[in-house]
């Protein structure tokens, strides 16, 4: 009798801002960690967590703390693929500058440790130090392939002579989550179908976070612009958090300062991230700060009013060539606000239109992440 030779077990590491409770990130990490299973039945994951036992959990990996050195060094020695990603890991304007360290370091020590590094689905920047440019320039030349997830990325790691490994241009890994059958998801959920419960009036989400810099009216100025809405458009407003505690506590303060508070509400529940793709689904628009809020409101073919803090808001949307839904934060207003919601109004379908067709675009982009991995380890395993 043949004995059939066992498939190889893939060791990979995984790198990135997960175990924050941060839905964005965490739909990144969901997304990747299903297609490897799918693809790579006996592939072993390591993550990277602020919160090991969560993420273990939730994902069914193994999972360590991001920031006990000794584990990670003793976990990279025995890996096949270290992957750094996705999302905004590469940045110096905020965390103190330290991210990009951070980051880059863990890049370096598995290049030390001859583990091949893939930096997958970024969206790099900014990255204001011309040090940490050069340190952006050493180190990522050493990966073996880099995919990022806007246009401008691909041209700031050229600009800053990234030039070995080849760049590719991709998509967010949020692109291949699903909304799931809105009625199973609030089925058993009494709070969320209330939320969801309008009497016909609009839903509007507002997706809120702080920023460096932040000014001093932002709040008012949100405050007014979710009363508008209630008063102009008989609408029921629902404060959307992403980071979750962050996100709930200045949700809370712009609640405070309407006057229409009866006709607002929070979502006080964490969904993980198809159920928040699928309650999206059912909102007549999205004001949104966080970008995983205006990237899933284009995978449910939401509306919505970009609010860009970070260029990477703004790199995703000139991507969409929608930058007329987008508002830089400089320059809110609400009257400058006013007039988006009035334009959505006014296109509401052409624009539903164009998500349609934009979405399934950047699906294809996202498969192609993960397309880029399993070639890789096909010819390297």
């Amino acid at each position: 009798m043949v004995m059939s030779k066992p498939e190889t077990i893939v060791k990979i590491m995984i790198s990135g801002y997960y175990g924050f409770n941060n839905t964005g990130d965490e739909s990144i990490l969901q997304s990747m960690v299903r297609a490897f299973k799918e693809k790579l039945p006996r592939i072993k994951i390591v993550v990277l967590s602020h919160n090991p036992r969560q993420t273990a959990q939730n994902y069914a990996v193994e999972a360590i703390s991001r920031l006990n050195l000794l584990d990670i060094l003793s976990s990279l020695r025995g890996a096949d693929l270290f992957i750094s990603g996705g999302g905004g890991l590469l940045q110096d304007s905020s965390g103190k500058g330290w991210s990009v360290w951070y980051y880059l370091g863990l890049i370096g020590a598995a290049v030390i440790f001859r583990v091949p590094v893939i930096v997958y689905a970024q969206g790099i920047g900014p990255i204001n130090r011309k040090f940490n440019q050069l340190l952006v320039k050493w180190i990522l030349n050493q990966a073996k392939i880099i995919t990022v997830r806007d246009k401008t990325s691909q041209e700031l790691l050229k600009r800053w002579g990234v030039n070995r490994p080849p760049i590719y241009l991709t998509a967010d890994p949020c692109f291949l989550l699903k909304k799931k059958n809105i009625d199973q998801v609030i089925k058993d959920l009494p709070d969320i179908q209330r939320l969801l419960c309008s009497h016909n009036s609009p839903l509007v989400g507002i997706s809120l976070r702080g920023y460096q810099n932040q000014r001093p009216d932002f709040r008012q100025v949100l405050a007014q612009l979710a009363d508008e809405l209630i008063e102009n458009y008989e609408a029921k407003i629902i404060f959307l958090p992403f980071k979750f505690n962050e996100d709930l506590s200045i949700s809370e303060e712009v609640l405070l300062l309407m006057k229409n508070k009866n006709q607002a509400e929070i979502l006080r529940r964490g969904l993980e991230a198809e159920e928040l793709i699928s309650f999206i689904s059912q909102l007549s628009l999205v004001v949104g700060m966080r970008l995983h809020s205006i990237m899933f409101s284009t995978i449910a073919c939401t509306p919505f009013i970009a609010l860009s803090y970070d260029p990477k808001v703004k790199n995703f949307v000139e991507d969409l060539a929608l930058t007329e839904l987008l508002l830089e934060l400089e320059d809110i207003s609400l009257k400058k606000l006013r007039k988006k919601v009035e334009y959505v109004e006014k296109n509401r379908g052409r624009i539903k239109g164009i998500l349609s067709e934009r979405v399934q675009n950047l699906e294809e982009k996202a498969r192609k992440n993960n397309a880029l991995v399993f070639d890789f380890l096909k010819l390297n395993h």
